[in-house]
């Protein structure tokens, strides 16, 4: 988990930029798919619309054929003095039959008249059919006609050609054009011409036009089904279907989206004014539609319109934020890889700007530390100098006090060993300015301190110096060791009478210890901060030990210093921690 949070913590930006692209390219494509379904839907409906309401004009041109050729063979019948003779004279059953026969012919030639109509023609006076051109055709019995519902209303209105749903039995449906036949002069009512048109004739003009999902039905004002692709649904009453007919007629549009038996329906419909019924297409919307829409092709296609979409933004993304992200990386690793460390930008313009601004602040930044770096080696350089400048009259006075009593005392040996340690002593410290000496240089600059203090003092402390062969070489700050060693000889035997003070050197690992050891008086409590050294008590250079403590600290970082351990009676033991180093000037600001 830290792994993979590590990786992609520096491409947060090329990680958020692409998940938010990806949300909105699936939100979009989510959004175009379904407008592009909705879209072809919408044109497949108006398209369909224009289309079917073509096929309807033209049933419609067929029903108004019918229709007129129905029309004219009524006026004939109407106009037939034969007929209206038959109807209307009583004769004996001799002329009867003779004027019957005469009436045959006429009717059979108007019957030829319908040409191909599947219609025939029946006439009837006002109690049966008298003659029929087809009885099997509509086996109405002649005289279930008296009383019947088609005749009361013709008698009602006789100058209308009117038509009507019949059935004779079960699956023997008709539409019956019926007009009344009247005497011309006196208008007396006669009988009456029934044209029986089978339902599949009506049918016959829209069959062609039948598939599934595509239905057309003829429907009266009251929603009787006169006519149905759907055989099941004729004679049944269907009254949404003239209620949704009449709505569009007076709203005047061609089609409406409805819901019919539970399905989502495209309605056309025109009314039939001669029939006064409707002619209804019902097209199944979603048997129309998913035949025309491939709806999983679409998503398909867009899915893949996707994938490469992001594809691309990935690739694109990623080009874009990696010189982002890897400025990012280089400037982080500024602080592990120092200040001299400069940013190769690369990638877009932003970028570019970035890196060169930060490239700008870091040579600022260079130029600012190299003059604190310069300024704080003039101080340490000036610091250095004073101390040197502030050796202690008082030891010199003793010093060559100590030396004039060897010569008096004649021991001329004693005292040029005297004089050459002092000259030594004042070579390295007041005559050499270096900020760092090798341990080697160091170690004789104690040891002539130790020799001169001794001339003074006596040799009632001894010093010992154990110093690792390896570490000569290695350089430490100049009188590092010597505050310690001052300390020693003057602070730690003041109860007891004699003592030694160690000075060890050794190294561990990349770090050189150094430690000076006394057998002397020692301290009750722990150490917890270094102790501040007298400065009037100061013999010889006045360089304090927490001074060097925050000197080695400042040069090397926390993880050095000087560390103290002591015990009452037992004696101190300081340890002074360095990186070792052989370069002059190394490690040294």
């Amino acid at each position: 988990m830290h792994v993979i949070k590590d990786r992609l913590h520096p491409n947060g930006l090329f990680m958020k930029m692409f998940l938010v692209t990806v949300g909105l390219i699936i939100l979009v494509a989510i959004a175009v798919t379904f407008a592009t379904i909705r879209m072809a839907e919408q044109f497949f409906v108006e398209k369909f619309s224009i289309t079917n309401s073509q096929i309807i004009n033209q049933i419609q041109y067929d029903f108004e054929e019918l229709n007129y050729s129905i029309v004219m063979a009524a006026s004939n019948v109407d106009q037939s003095s034969t007929i209206e003779a038959f109807l209307s004279e009583e004769e004996p059953d001799n002329a009867r039959m003779q004027s019957l026969f005469h009436v045959m012919q006429q009717i059979d030639h108007i019957r030829e008249r319908l040409g191909n109509q599947n219609v025939e023609i029946a006439i009837a006076d006002r109690e049966r059919i008298t003659y029929t051109t087809n009885f099997t055709y509509w086996p109405a019995s002649p005289g279930v006609i008296r009383g019947h519902e088609i005749t009361e209303t013709i008698t009602e209105q006789p100058n209308k050609l009117l038509y009507f749903q019949d059935s004779q039995e079960a699956n023997d449906n008709y539409v019956i054009a019926a007009k009344a036949l009247r005497d011309r002069e006196t208008e007396q009512a006669l009988g009456a011409v029934y044209f029986p048109i089978k339902e599949g004739q009506l049918r016959s003009f829209y069959t062609d036009y039948v598939k599934p999902g595509n239905d057309f039905y003829v429907v009266d004002r009251n929603g009787k089904v006169v006519s149905s692709s759907l055989a099941s649904t004729i004679g049944q009453s269907l009254p949404e279907l003239s209620q949704q007919a009449e709505r569009m007629e007076a709203a005047g549009v061609r089609y409406r989206e409805i819901e019919f038996q539970d399905t989502n329906q495209i309605m056309l419909a025109e009314y039939l004014p001669y029939f006064d019924m409707y002619l209804v297409n019902m097209v199944d919307k979603q048997t129309a539609v998913g035949n025309l829409i491939d709806t999983k092709q679409i998503v398909l296609l867009l899915a893949g319109v996707v994938v490469l979409a992001l594809i691309i933004v990935f690739l694109v993304t990623k080009r874009l934020t990696n010189s982002l992200s890897k400025l990012v990386k280089d400037i982080e690793a500024v602080p592990k890889k120092g200040l001299q460390r400069r940013l190769v930008y690369e990638g877009t313009y932003e970028t570019k700007q970035i890196g060169s601004a930060f490239n700008s602040m870091m040579d600022e930044l260079q130029v600012y530390v190299e003059r604190l770096i310069e300024a704080q080696k003039q101080q340490r350089h000036a610091e250095l100098a004073a101390l040197q400048q502030q050796i202690n009259p008082h030891f010199l006075y003793n010093t060559m006090a100590s030396i004039k009593f060897l010569v008096q005392m004649g021991e001329r040996e004693e005292a040029e060993k005297t004089i050459d340690a002092f000259i030594t002593l004042l070579q390295n410290t007041v005559g050499n300015v270096d900020e760092s000496v090798t341990v080697e240089l160091e170690v004789e600059n104690l040891k002539n301190y130790v020799l001169i203090n001794q001339k003074r003092y006596g040799d009632r402390i001894q010093v010992q110096f154990m110093i690792a062969p390896d570490c000569m070489e290695y350089r430490i700050p100049k009188l590092i060791l010597q505050p310690f060693i001052e300390n020693s000889f003057f602070h730690a035997f003041n109860k007891t009478a004699e003592g030694t003070i160690s000075v060890l050197i050794w190294r561990e690992a990349d770090d050189l210890i150094c430690e000076i050891a006394d057998d002397g008086d020692g301290m009750a409590a722990n150490i917890e901060s270094l102790p501040h050294t007298n400065r009037n008590r100061q013999l010889f250079s006045g360089i304090g030990v927490k001074n060097v403590h925050e000197r080695m600290q400042l040069l090397y970082g926390p993880d050095y210093g000087v560390s103290i351990a002591s015990k009452e009676g037992l004696g101190t033991r300081v340890k002074l921690r360095l990186p070792a180093s052989k370069e002059e000037g190394k490690n040294i600001i």
